[in-house]
This record gives structure tokens, C-alpha cells and sequence, in this order.
């Protein structure tokens, strides 16, 4: 990296700062003992039917409940990714059917996943606690977070520059209000073991001081491409309750994470796509596999300024470094003959962000007025080995790969700065109560941008300023308390993406794209159901690699679709949880042969669906679920088609207290049928599915 914060927690800090927790909390418990019984966190058998009145983040709309937003939204607690064993973002969000998951958890690329056909800004799209997040190369800790929260369709006002698809929001565990303790041990088919201890709880006479420490550790083989898995995170949460007024809260998490796997099969239009291999098959040279180093830290204070009023400011910084070397795949024949070519690179970002907003209600004539002031200045600086090799070292087969040595490849020179973004905005909305029946929101975002790309010699090579406001209005119409329709309109602008390695203008940067969305749904809560549904068209500037194998911005994308969501409660202890999208994605107003094609890795339909039945036996709970991804197209010319496939999931929870404890045993298997089949990445890549896996964790709550 070219400059490191002082102010990002270093390895040494957290292990300090986790040692001095567990003093304290060891400290507290004993002080409890002696007063008398220790009061414990009772933990449900499991989650009851989810609520429309949960809140969720709105980004600079502040936190509202799911009914009285007019936006498309899902949310998933740490209970239930616990209970399904989770182990990346995808898998979080995997009974989403607007949700389409585009990179394995051990793959050298970033975490990625897809929402309504559109493909989340690495940079940009997923957030900590509603602040932006590096999310190149690394799959987030989810051990550290209560939950995770998906906001469908473009953001614009609400988070600033991001894909159209949506953004992703981790919601951190915050601390307990009385002294909890848990330790688990966690075992994934193939032989990769977890431990994993949880602790909160609060100090002082009034509870004022409140903590929260996660430390984890996980070590062992895969089956997912005969990969393995190897990570160390901490989590620390602390909160200070200065005043009734004011509060001080600092959040950090520390992972360093290494991961073998993660082939990228690459197929020009001009060959078919291969039959899909084993999910086991293990593709990746000797010695390639991925190593990330992540860093972040946030200090906020929210202090309450009136009656209904308060100010929330918050500083967060981090850094990312990502070395790996990771082997590509280029087919050169139809019965799947490839030639294999290495890369051996690092890739470095340090992020700083700040932000400050003022929510407040006040009346006028008989209106209620919700309102959200705020600024924002956020910077990425990027930086790149300076001499990253891209070696053919052989060929083979799919199915019968040659495996090779790539211990002589690797990147030199030292690194340099490739990159730096910077945003600059003002935001401002008010949220109009017009009766119990009708609301209006209206928003807008002034941002200033600028993109400037460097050379290894430090001259720039490409400079991309914009100045833009982005406007969101909403009309929100409740004919019941429980019901809710609305229409809205918001525009956007998003970081464009670079040209893939494997073109000729490979890492080529573009200037920001623009898209606006439309949208209108309705969402109803009743006592044993809820649903929600939603048309939306959204207007996108297209970018696709032509026949030239050239990474162009070209024309423009359509996506019109519609989506239904629903959760029954279907008898006492059974809950049954689905959806499905519909979607029509297509190139417009671009070069010939290519308008009216289908956008490229948009399926038409999408579907999913779990049942838990509770209780099944006192503390038993069993769970079940499917996913279904439509065929979707691999290159913009609409060539190769990616077929479509289903996979199938079961598990179960068991909970019961032994000895004073409550203990948790989970068991969950993915893909049961063992189905072989491709995930799409980009553009003309592709990554092998995950096998049949088992995985198994016992959690002990003292």
C-alpha cells in the first residue's frame, strides 16, 4: 500500500483489545455469580415467521420498517444463518429469488453475487452498518454480524454511486444487554474445522459501557475443488452511553484469509460450453490460491439534539491487500482441451469515509415531516504489483487436467498506485405524512466524483470527473395499516467497469454509467402470512466485449422485470418461505448484431423456496429448500447459453439444555442430489459448482 492509517487497528491492538475484553467480561461474571444466579441468553428454537415491521437500513433514509419503505428489501438474521450454516454472502441470500450467486466462496475474485440480473459494484454495493466496504477478493466474516440486509434496485440517493441491482448492508452484532457467552465448533465435509467464540455484555453501575467480542478460527480441506480454506477474524463493538444524550460507539474486524481454488474456465464464443465437471475436480496449479488481508475500523457518536432529533457522524477507514495467483482456463475446443495461463499479482485499497446526517420530525399545517440531512466524502486509493506475469505454463483437459507447479511465478517490482476515487455529497430528503393513508418521499444527492487511473510511472492515464445529482420520489399509499403500495423513480450513477484480463484492452477504465428505475409494488403483513411484489424497469449504459475480444461501453441495457416474494406460516410449527423473478434484459441502441440481444448473465426466470417445520420433536426443528436459476446468456452476442439448473438443501436444528447450557447442534447438506453444473462470473467466464457438502456445529451458550 502507499500510505497505511494510524488509525486502522493493527493485529496487535485487536489481540490486546480481545484480551482486555475477556478480563472484563470474566470479571463481570464472577461479580454476577456472587449476587446471586447468572442470568443467561435464552436462545428461541428458531426463528419465528419474519415480519414486514422488522426494520431494515435505507441508507440515507435512516432505519425503517420493511412495510414502510417503497422499495424492494430482504432481510436475514444471524439466527438464520446460523441455523443454515452459512459460510458466504450468497449462501446468506441464496432463498432470494432476485439474488443470483456469480462467485465461489473460495475463488480468487471477489465475493460476488448478482440481484435482478444485474451484477453488485464491488466497491460500491455492499456496506458495514450502511458506511461503505472493500469487498475485492474478500468474502466478509459473517460470524461478526446480526444480520444481513439486501436493498433491491438502484440506490442512488440512499447510498450514492452503485449498481442498479441493489446493495448489500451487514448489520454488526452490537453489544448484549447482559453478560452472554458462547463457544461453537463447526466441521464442513472435507475436512475444514471452525471455532468460534461470541461474547457481549455491559459495564458499570448503569450499563453505560457496552461490548461485544467475536474471535474465529478456521483451518482445513475442501471438497468444493479439492480446495482448502484457512482464516483467522476478530470482531470488537464497544459502546459508550456518555450521557442519556449522547453515545460513542467504535466497531473493528480484522481477517486474514487464505483460500485455494477457485478456477476461472474462460470460452471465447467460438467454442461451446463444456459439459459441467465434478464439483470436486481440482483444477487450480500447485501453488496458486488467494491471500487476503483485511483491516476496518469505525468510530461514530450519535447524539440526540432534541426531542425527535439527532445527529449521527461516523469516520470509518480500511484496507485491503489481495495476492494470489490464480490459474485461467482458455477452452481452445469443443470437448473441453484448454490452455492454462497463470497470473501472480496484488492488488492493495486503503478507504476512508465520512459522514454526518441529521434526522429529525417536525409538524407543519397538519403534516408530519420525516427529514434526513447529510454530507458524505469518501476516498479509494488502489494499488498494484507493478510486474504481475501472465504465464501459459501448459495444456489439458477438463476432464483430465494437468496439474502443474507454478512456484516460480510470481509478481515483482514492487507495487505502485493504479487507481484513486474520490466522492464528495450532499444529501437531503424529506419523508411527507400526508394523512394515515398517503406519503410522499422525495430526495436528493449532489455528488462530485472523480476517477483518475495511474501508470506504473505515475502519469495518468485516464481522468473521469462527474458532477451529478441524483433525485428519488416515492408515493406510498396504505389502504390498512398493514398494507402498503407504492411507485417510485430514482437515478443513479455507478463506477464503471474495467476491461476483463482476458481482453485486449484488459483493466482499461471507463467514465460513470448512468441508469434510472421505475418501480411499483405492494407489500401486506397479516397474521399468518406476508408478501410483497414488484414490477421495476431499470435503464442501465451497457458495457460488453465485441468480436473484437474489445471491452466497450456501447448502447444501452433494459431490464424489465417482476418479482413476488412470500412467507406462510402453513400450520403451527410449519413455515413456508418462496419466490420468484421474471425478467426480460436486453440490449439496446448498440452496435449491430448486438442490439436486441439478451443482456449477458440475465436469467429470465429465477426461483426459490424453504420449509422449516419446528418442534418436530421438543427442541427439533428441520428445514428444507430449493433454488431454481434459469438459463442466462454468457457473451453479448447471445452465442453460448448457460444452462439452467436446481439445487436442493436440507438440515437440522436441535436445541436443548443440559447441565444449566443450552445446546445448539446443526447440521445442514447442500446440493444433495450432487448436481454438476456451472456458475457464471462475467462475461465468458465461468466457475465449477459446489459438490454435495455436509456440514455440521455445536454451539454451547454458558
Amino acid at each position: 500500500m502507499s500510505s497505511k492509517n494510524p488509525f486502522a487497528p493493527s493485529r496487535l491492538q485487536l489481540a490486546l483489545a480481545a484480551a482486555g475484553l475477556c478480563v472484563l467480561h470474566i470479571s463481570a461474571v464472577a461479580a454476577e455469580d456472587v449476587g446471586g444466579a447468572l442470568s443467561t441468553v435464552e436462545v428461541k428454537a428458531t426463528v419465528e415467521k419474519k415480519r414486514l415491521g422488522d426494520s431494515v437500513s435505507s441508507g440515507a433514509l435512516g432505519r425503517k420498517s420493511e412495510l414502510d419503505t417503497p422499495f424492494s428489501t430482504k432481510a436475514v438474521s444471524s439466527e438464520e444463518i446460523e441455523d443454515r450454516l452459512a459460510t458466504s454472502i450468497s449462501e446468506v441470500l441464496k432463498y432470494d429469488a432476485s439474488v443470483t450467486a456469480i462467485s465461489p466462496p473460495i475463488s480468487t475474485h471477489p465475493a460476488t453475487i448478482q440481484m435482478r440480473g444485474l451484477r453488485l459494484d464491488d466497491l460500491n454495493g455492499y456496506k458495514i452498518n450502511g458506511l461503505a466496504n472493500i469487498n475485492r477478493g474478500t468474502e466478509m466474516p459473517l460470524e461478526m454480524f446480526e444480520s444481513v440486509e439486501a436493498l433491491k434496485g438502484l440506490t442512488g440517493y440512499m447510498y450514492g454511486f452503485g449498481s442498479p441491482g441493489g446493495i448489500v448492508n451487514y448489520v454488526s452484532k452490537r453489544p448484549t444487554t447482559s453478560q452472554s457467552f458462547s463457544a461453537a465448533m463447526g466441521y464442513q465435509e472435507g475436512g475444514a474445522i471452525k471455532e468460534h467464540i461470541d461474547m457481549g455484555g455491559r459495564l458499570g453501575e448503569e450499563g453505560d459501557f457496552g461490548y461485544r467480542l467475536n474471535l474465529l478460527h478456521e483451518d482445513g480441506d475442501l471438497k468444493q475443488e479439492s480446495g482448502s480454506i484457512k482464516r483467522n477474524a476478530a470482531g470488537v463493538n464497544l459502546e459508550w452511553r456518555v450521557t442519556k444524550d449522547l453515545a460513542l460507539t467504535y466497531d473493528a474486524i480484522y481477517q486474514r484469509r487464505r483460500s485455494v481454488g477457485g478456477t476461472d474456465i474462460i470460452i471465447a464464443p467460438s467454442f461451446k460450453v463444456p459439459s459441467p465437471i465434478d464439483g470436486e475436480s481440482k483444477l487450480n496449479s500447485i501453488g496458486a490460491g488467494s491471500d487476503v488481508e483485511y483491516t476496518l475500523a469505525t468510530t461514530g457518536i450519535e447524539y440526540v439534539l432534541a426531542p425527535d432529533w439527532v445527529l449521527n457522524a461516523s469516520y470509518r477507514t480500511s484496507d485491503s491487500t489481495r495476492v494470489y495467483k490464480k490459474d485461467q482456463y482458455y477452452i481452445t475446443a469443443n470437448n473441453g482441451d484448454y490452455k492454462d495461463r497463470v497470473t501472480s499479482e496484488l492488488h492493495g485499497y486503503h478507504f476512508d469515509q465520512v459522514q454526518a446526517t441529521v434526522n429529525g420530525k417536525f409538524n407543519t399545517a397538519g403534516l408530519v415531516h420525516e427529514v434526513v440531512f447529510g454530507v458524505m466524502s469518501q476516498n479509494l486509493v488502489s494499488t498494484s504489483s507493478v510486474a504481475t506475469p501472465k504465464t501459459y505454463i501448459g495444456t489439458g483437459n477438463l476432464y483430465a487436467p494437468n496439474i502443474m507447479s507454478v512456484a516460480n511465478i510470481n509478481y515483482s517490482g514492487g507495487t505502485y498506485e493504479d487507481e484513486a476515487t474520490r466522492q464528495e455529497a450532499v444529501f437531503a430528503s424529506d419523508t411527507l405524512k400526508l394523512n394515515d393513508s398517503w406519503s410522499v418521499v422525495a430526495g436528493a444527492r449532489y455528488t462530485r466524483y472523480s476517477d483518475v487511473a495511474y501508470s506504473t510511472k505515475g502519469t495518468v492515464t485516464a481522468s473521469y470527473p462527474a458532477n451529478k445529482t441524483t433525485p428519488t420520489v416515492a408515493l406510498m399509499y396504505k389502504p390498512a395499516a398493514d398494507t402498503t403500495l407504492y411507485a417510485s423513480y430514482v437515478e443513479a450513477l455507478e463506477q464503471s467497469a474495467s476491461a476483463p484480463t482476458s481482453t485486449l484492452n484488459a483493466n482499461q477504465t471507463f467514465a460513470p454509467i448512468k441508469s434510472k428505475q421505475s418501480e411499483v409494488g405492494v407489500k401486506t403483513e397479516r397474521s399468518w402470512w406476508n408478501a410483497t411484489a414488484s414490477l421495476f424497469s431499470i435503464k442501465r449504459g451497457a458495457q460488453y466485449t465485441n468480436a473484437a475480444n474489445v471491452f466497450v461501453m456501447d448502447g444501452e441495457t433494459k431490464y424489465q422485470g417482476a418479482e413476488f416474494n412470500t412467507v406462510v406460516q402453513a400450520a403451527k410449527n410449519v413455515s413456508i418461505e418462496g419466490g420468484i423473478m421474471l425478467l426480460d434484459a436486453t440490449l439496446e441502441n448498440a452496435a449491430q448484431g448486438y442490439s436486441g440481444k439478451r443482456a449477458v448473465g440475465a436469467p429470465r426466470r429465477q426461483a426459490s423456496v424453504q420449509a422449516t417445520w419446528r418442534e418436530v420433536l421438543p427442541g427439533l426443528a428441520l428445514h428444507v429448500g430449493s433454488q431454481y436459476l434459469g438459463e442466462l446468456p454468457m457473451d453479448a452476442a447471445n452465442v453460448n447459453t448457460l444452462p439452467a439448473y436446481t439445487l436442493f438443501d436440507a438440515g437440522f436444528n436441535y436445541r436443548h439444555r443440559y447441565f444449566g447450557k443450552m445446546i445448539s447442534v446443526r447440521a445442514n447438506i447442500s446440493n444433495i442430489a450432487n448436481r454438476k453444473y456451472w456458475t457464471y462470473y462475467q462475461e465468458n467466464y465461468l466457475n465449477i459448482g459446489a459438490p454435495r457438502t455436509a456440514s455440521v456445529n455445536v454451539r454451547v451458550d454458558f
